[in-house]
């Protein structure tokens, strides 16, 4: 999916948030959300990631919504922001996956330990701890979601939450438990790394 073409409406929608119309940029979020995550999809092909960067690129137009009103092609404006997104995600997560790959070929230099080893020994251990460090409640529904298989639906009428609040706190309990991991598993490498050297 692809971002729909400019129009005469979208750039009638940035002239009214230029002008701080909440309903408009609400417009704009509903039009432009499904192909926007697409793109930031068909790059990341990490679902949290995908959804992290839309709403950032909404949060940037928000905040930079004085300029939107000069804006002659509101599309390719949406897609250089959902351009600059992406590459910096690529960017950080090709940067830490280099630097892991170095710290962990350093460390397979003086011991028998592999990056094989290294994840299965300790993931799950990384995982488990992130987890127990989530909130009651965002540990409860990414129990329910992730390890019993349930519905956004379902676990919203189980904690007597909207379907939408079960979402976001889904996302951001996934978001602190990946960068949890990926920050213990870098710090591993390290360790490995200056333990054996």
């Amino acid at each position: 999916m692809s971002i729909p073409h400019s129009d005469n409406t979208t750039g009638a929608l940035f002239e009214a948030i230029a002008r701080g119309d909440e309903h408009a940029f609400k417009m704009l979020f509903e039009q432009y959300k499904s192909p926007v995550y697409a793109v930031a999809f068909k790059w990341t092909k990490i679902d949290v990631a995908a959804e992290e960067i839309t709403q950032e690129v909404f949060i940037s137009i928000w905040t930079s919504r004085v300029q939107l009103a000069a804006v002659s092609d509101p599309r390719a404006y949406i897609y250089t922001i959902v351009y600059n997104k992406v590459s910096r995600h690529l960017k950080k997560e090709a940067a830490r996956a280099r630097i892991l790959r170095l710290s962990l070929w350093n460390a397979k230099a003086w011991s028998n330990e592999t990056e094989e080893t290294v994840y299965n020994n300790d993931g799950q251990k990384f995982v488990n701890k992130a987890i127990a460090q989530l909130s009651p409640q965002k540990k409860t529904i990414y129990e329910l979601k992730r390890q019993q298989g349930k519905s956004y639906d379902e676990i919203a009428q189980t904690l007597n939450l909207s379907p939408h609040t079960v979402k976001s706190h889904l996302l951001k309990a996934i978001r602190f438990i990946r960068n949890y991991v990926k920050d213990n598993a870098l710090l591993l490498g390290w360790l490995l790394a200056v333990l054996h050297s």
